[in-house]
């Protein structure tokens, strides 16, 4: 049987407690998007609640170091925003979450998206774009482990609020499913040069459409 990951989650670590997390693991995954042919898509880290899937509610959140205290926010949909800074590589900092008090366990997601602002419209182009920038990076991250790693069978645009269903043609149709905040698009070699997607708003992002193999 086959199924749908609308999320590629590259690492989940539940907490129920305060968090300390090397930065050194996060520089490493950071400087694979370094390289000029990802230059348009990203990892995004995100501290989500387990159960909710909310921001993680914390008093303090920072990266530590015998040289450096540096505030960080999360925002809106749990996103933090690292600096890619080798001189922290190289001090050992830390990542410090002071979850607040009984809040619910927090999980670490490594979540791969595209990095720039997108417009309503969605051509078949960009499309087939950031479906390679994934599937490249993804192959690049897993190594000889690519080989066994599900395809990434399209893109998936993410809303702000409920979305419409796009104004397309009946063969974009055929492989577009919206539900509530985002549109599953899996891409086919049966879709026009001069397909197009046009959206009532501006996508947030797009993520990577896995499919997996499951007995």
């Amino acid at each position: 049987m086959r199924y749908v990951a609308p999320l590629v989650l590259l690492l989940s670590a539940p907490v129920s407690a305060d968090l300390l997390l090397n930065y050194n693991s996060f520089y490493q995954r950071m400087k694979k998007l370094q390289q000029p042919q990802y230059s348009d898509i990203t990892l995004a880290f995100a501290l989500t609640g387990e159960r909710s899937g909310q921001a993680c509610k914390y008093y303090g959140l920072g990266l530590k170091s015998d040289q450096h205290d540096i505030a960080l926010d999360i925002a809106g949909n749990g996103e933090i925003s690292l600096p890619y800074d080798e001189a922290l590589k190289d001090s050992n900092a830390i990542l410090q979450v002071l979850l607040a008090d009984n809040a619910e366990p927090c999980q670490v997601q490594f979540r791969l998206r595209s990095r720039m602002r997108l417009a309503t419209e969605l051509t078949l182009q960009d499309a087939q774009h950031y479906r390679s920038q994934f599937d490249l990076l993804l192959d690049d991250m897993a190594g000889i482990s690519k080989y066994w790693l599900p395809d990434v069978a399209g893109v998936i645009a993410e809303f702000a609020d409920t979305v419409t269903p796009p104004q397309m043609t009946s063969a974009a149709a055929a492989v577009t499913q919206c539900s509530e905040k985002r549109c599953i698009i899996r891409l086919s070699t049966d879709l026009a040069a001069d397909t197009n997607w046009q959206f009532s708003q501006r996508p947030l992002y797009l993520l990577p459409l896995i499919d997996s193999a499951t007995d």
